[in-house]
């Protein structure tokens, strides 16, 4: 089974070899460069830090630019990122807990970073007409497209299934704004205590501050459940973009987690960050084009060369058309987004994906993002946006 690839080459063309996970078998290449000093640290000396680890099920590969080493740092977040939050597996997590709760039909309350995550998720996919769906896992995990016995679930299997999903299903309500203070101490202990029937608690402290903080309950109907696995790396990526801008002696990152990758700050020279495409045809880490992108921003692919396997003559890729129950069949090979926001970038890359390219092209517009199409024809449409910004490298593809 392969694995999702996205290639970053930096100036210099030394690539770095990555060995992928459980769930991401495959390889990534990330390429580094010399550095010079840049006059954004507080120095004249910064360095290149490079570190490769495996969080979230997935490889991470870091290069920090700068005087500080902070590769261990942005792990130490994304496992924590992982436990307390994001893991549908992990008991310790507040997705965990919601899913929980809702099998006993209670309400689980959010502090403001889960509140936001969810409710930009359920507005993609309300944008998408559910193309993407937080609330697929069981179907995916029926699938079993990235475990070690995947297979073709019986058509009432899939019916069955998809009875239990659909974003509709889950509901957020807005509480009012609450001392920060007081929330997240009442927050916390909502999700310690998995007993918990959504009081609300109210406490008097001497420290409180001014600042006000939203929080929000999330219900779930019966048998559905949120998972957040289809924009995980991108909120990794937001979360590593948050840590990086507190850190005055970082002026430059390359931050890749699976397929999403956080390009941070600016290189030392001022000259682009060069990142490229994947061939969906070709061998892992062979390059079909080159983006030249400048600034912060985030980059998403999905593709049906990523994860997939064979039965009966006929592949099976792991993109699952929420409408359907089967993997998407939109005449697309592989779809990459540019986005600011790493959320973002990682579910419109699926979004994109299960609805094709004309109704994608709509959805980017309407988000704000811009992207690169690649069909079966090996035909690649490139977004208003990124017309001077990608250069197609294999001559088998054309625009």
């Amino acid at each position: 089974m392969k694995k999702q690839i996205l290639s970053i080459i930096m100036t210099g063309c030394m690539l770095l070899s990555m060995t992928a996970c459980s769930s991401d078998k495959g390889n990534m290449k990330l390429a580094s460069e010399q550095t010079t000093a840049d006059a954004s640290i507080e120095t004249s000396s910064p360095q290149e830090y490079s570190k490769t680890d495996f969080v979230m099920s997935t490889v991470l590969s870091e290069k920090i630019y700068g005087t500080k080493d902070v590769t261990q740092d942005i792990k130490e977040e994304l496992d924590k990122l992982e436990k307390d939050q994001l893991s549908w597996r992990k008991d310790s997590s507040v997705v965990s807990k919601i899913n929980a709760d809702a099998q006993k039909g209670i309400k689980t309350k959010l502090d403001s970073e889960m509140t936001s995550w969810v409710e930009n998720s359920l507005e993609l996919a309300k944008r998408s007409n559910g193309a993407f769906d937080p609330t697929i896992g069981r179907l995916t995990r029926l699938w079993n497209i990235e475990g070690d016995n995947p297979k073709v679930p019986s058509k009432q299997e899939i019916k069955n299934t998809l009875e239990d999903t659909g974003y509709t299903k889950i509901h957020l309500e807005k509480v009012e704004s609450q001392n920060t203070a007081n929330t997240k101490k009442n927050v916390d202990k909502d999700i310690k205590d998995n007993t918990a029937k959504n009081k609300e608690i109210s406490e008097d402290t001497s420290q409180n501050t001014n600042t006000n903080e939203s929080v929000s309950s999330i219900y779930i109907g019966d048998k559905c459940t949120l998972d957040l696995g289809a924009v995980g790396k991108g909120i990794a990526c937001d979360v590593v973009q948050d840590y990086l801008k507190k850190q005055k002696e970082v002026g430059g990152a390359v931050i890749a987690v699976g397929g999403s990758i956080l390009l941070y700050g600016s290189k030392a020279d001022g000259s682009d960050w060069n990142v490229a495409v994947q061939n969906p045809r070709g061998q892992d880490g062979e390059a079909m084009g080159v983006l030249s992108l400048s600034g912060t921003t985030n980059v998403s692919t999905s593709g049906d060369y990523e994860k997939y396997f064979m039965q009966d003559g006929k592949r099976y890729h792991h993109i699952l058309d929420p409408s359907t129950g089967y993997p998407a069949d939109s005449g697309l090979i592989s779809v990459t987004i540019v986005s600011d926001s790493g959320l973002l970038s990682d579910g419109l890359s699926t979004a994109c994906f299960v609805l094709g390219k004309e109704k994608g092209q709509k959805l980017l517009e309407t988000c704000g993002a811009e992207g690169i199409f690649i069909d079966q024809n090996k035909k690649v449409t490139v977004t208003k946006g990124l017309k001077d910004k990608f250069t197609i490298l294999n001559e088998e593809y054309k625009q």
